[in-house]
């Protein structure tokens, strides 16, 4: 698993350098600029992404019938994939986590530490909505392919913004309130928020079998 690591990085570091160069720019650029969390959203979803390109990497050019040439079996790829995804999104979440403390000391926060300590509830939540969403878009790259898969997450963004209208319009904004209240009471306590992160866990868990199972069955 080592070296398929390796190869990721690499493939990330050298043929992406100048796409990431240019996320990180924009990213300094809007993570100081401004002193909310939005931040800790764009970084993490910007290099979720690119992380998951790999997969269209390693599958051009028959790339998948030359890699099962070397000592690796499916269910090994498959877990490098999972573990290199994850990592990079702990890694991208805590450059951008960075920034966000960053910009609070440019406007002029100055107890750092007490505001740390704050906002610290919201790193569960945050890496939980990055774990589910790579849970979605793994097995359907493997199954379907990258434009499948984009396509997927661009519906189900679709799909929950005409929830929220639908809610809106029948329900009216009090209901969305009462929604925005409740969840705000789940993610603002210790065991919700960790409560949130271990179902994210399960869900990372439950995707690795099923992409398991779509590779091994998949033609190479």
């Amino acid at each position: 698993m080592s070296g398929l690591l390796e190869k990721d990085i690499c493939l990330l570091l050298r043929g992406h350098r100048n796409m990431l160069i240019l996320f990180f720019m924009i990213c300094v650029f809007l993570g100081l600029g401004q002193p909310g969390t939005f931040i800790l959203g764009y970084l993490p979803s910007l290099m979720l992404v690119v992380l998951i390109g790999t997969f269209s990497c390693d599958e051009s050019d028959n790339g998948f019938p030359f890699l099962f040439t070397l000592p690796i079996d499916r269910k090994t790829y498959i877990q490098e994939k999972y573990v290199f995804c994850v990592g990079g999104t702990v890694v991208s979440f805590a450059i951008a986590w960075m920034l966000y403390m960053a910009s609070q000391v440019l406007h002029g926060v100055s107890n750092l530490s007490g505001l740390l300590l704050e906002n610290a509830g919201m790193i569960p939540v945050f890496l939980a909505v990055f774990f589910i969403a790579l849970s979605v878009m793994i097995p359907v790259q493997i199954k379907f392919g990258a434009e499948s898969a984009r396509v997927l997450m661009a519906g189900i963004c679709f799909f929950f913004a005409g929830v929220v209208l639908f809610v809106q319009k029948i329900a009216g904004e009090a209901t969305l309130d009462q929604i925005a209240e409740l969840l705000g009471t789940i993610t603002g306590n210790v065991p919700g928020q960790a409560g949130i992160f271990a179902v994210s866990i399960a869900v990372v868990l439950i995707s690795y079998g099923i992409s398991v199972r779509f590779m091994e069955k998949r033609e190479i």
